[in-house]
C-alpha cells in the first residue's frame, strides 16, 4: 500500500512547503509511491529528464515542465537522463488552493482534479516561470508568506489553463459568491442555512450544483470550511478548544474533535502543540516531501 502524506506531518503552521529535489533512476535513490491526504503540489523540472509515475501510467518530464499534482495521485518520480533529474516542489494545503480559485474566479480548476493524469505544461527553463519557482523556494528559507504562494499561482495558472485548452468556468456566479462568503466566520457559525440564504436557490438546486462543480454535498463543503478555519485558529490564537469549536459553528467539542482527527490525523490539542514546535527548515536542498 502506498504512503498517504498529511500536511500536519511536515508543514503544520506554514503557508507552503518548498524543496529542491534530486532524483535518479535507482530504486534506492527515490522515495516510495505515495499520495496526499490534504494538499496539492506544483512541480517544476529545473534540470535533466525523468518520469512521474502516476498509478500505472508514466508522464515523461524534462527541464521546463510544470505539473500540478492532486491529492489523490499515487505517484513517484525517477530520473532517466544521465545525472538524473532535479525539480522544485512547492506543496500547499488543498483548501487554500480551492479558496484562491474561488476568489480569483479561475476557469476550470475544479475540473483539473478530475483528469485521468495530473495537468502538465511546458515553460522556458530559464524564463519567468522558472524565476518565480526560484523566488518562492528562496523565500521558504526565510519567512514564507501566503503572498509568495499567490504570486506563484498567478504566474503558473495561465500556463496550466492554456495546457487545459482554455477551459471555460461553468460554475454559476451565485454559487461561487456563496462559497466565497462561507469563508467568513459569522457565516460559518450559521452553517448550511446561511449557505442556502446566500445562494438564494432551493436546497435541491444547491445540492445538485455543489456536486457538479465542487464534487461534494453542501453539508460536506460547510464542514470542510469550518475545519479549515478551526485549524487556522488553533495555529494563530490561544483560545480554548471548546471556544474555537463554537466560533466555527460546531455543536459540541467532542463532535468537533472527532471530525478534526479524521481530517487532520490528530486531536485539535495535538495539532496546536505540533504547530508550536514547527520550524522553518534552513536548508533548501532537501527531499522532505519527495
Amino acid at each position: 500500500m502506498p504512503t498517504i502524506l498529511r500536511w500536519v506531518e511536515f508543514a503544520v503552521g506554514l503557508p507552503y512547503h518548498a524543496a529542491l529535489v534530486p532524483v535518479t533512476g535507482g530504486r534506492r535513490d527515490r522515495p516510495e509511491p505515495h499520495s496526499h491526504a490534504d494538499f496539492h503540489e506544483l512541480v517544476f523540472v529545473t534540470a535533466g529528464a525523468g518520469v512521474q509515475r502516476v498509478g500505472d501510467s508514466e508522464m515523461p518530464l524534462r527541464a521546463g515542465d510544470v505539473v500540478l499534482v492532486r491529492p489523490h495521485d499515487r505517484h513517484e518520480f525517477a530520473g532517466t537522463a544521465t545525472g538524473g533529474m532535479r525539480f522544485v516542489n512547492i506543496a500547499f494545503p488543498s483548501e487554500r488552493w480551492r479558496a484562491f480559485a474561488d476568489l480569483a474566479g479561475l476557469a476550470g480548476t475544479a475540473d483539473w482534479d478530475r483528469l485521468a493524469l495530473p495537468l502538465a505544461a511546458a515553460a522556458d527553463p530559464d524564463g519567468p516561470v522558472a524565476a518565480e519557482f526560484a523566488r518562492v523556494l528562496a523565500a521558504y528559507s526565510g519567512t514564507p508568506r501566503v503572498l509568495d504562494l499567490v504570486r506563484l499561482w498567478t504566474v503558473v495558472v495561465p500556463l496550466l489553463e492554456r495546457a487545459a485548452g482554455g477551459a471555460v468556468d461553468r460554475r454559476p456566479g451565485w454559487l461561487v459568491a456563496a462559497c466565497v462568503a462561507m469563508s467568513r466566520e459569522d457565516n460559518l457559525r450559521e452553517g448550511l442555512p446561511r449557505l442556502l440564504e446566500t445562494a438564494a436557490v432551493s436546497p435541491g438546486h444547491l445540492a445538485r450544483s455543489m456536486r457538479a462543480h465542487y464534487g461534494c454535498t453542501p453539508v460536506a463543503f460547510v464542514v470542510r470550511r469550518r475545519l479549515e478555519h478551526a485549524a487556522l485558529l488553533l495555529t494563530t490564537t490561544t483560545e480554548g478548544i471548546g471556544r474555537i469549536a463554537q466560533r466555527c459553528g460546531f455543536s459540541g467539542q467532542s463532535y468537533f474533535g472527532r471530525l478534526f482527527r479524521e481530517t487532520y490525523g490528530m486531536a485539535p490539542r495535538d495539532y496546536r502543540e505540533a504547530t508550536r514546535r514547527a520550524v522553518v527548515p534552513a536548508a533548501l536542498d532537501t527531499p522532505d516531501i519527495k
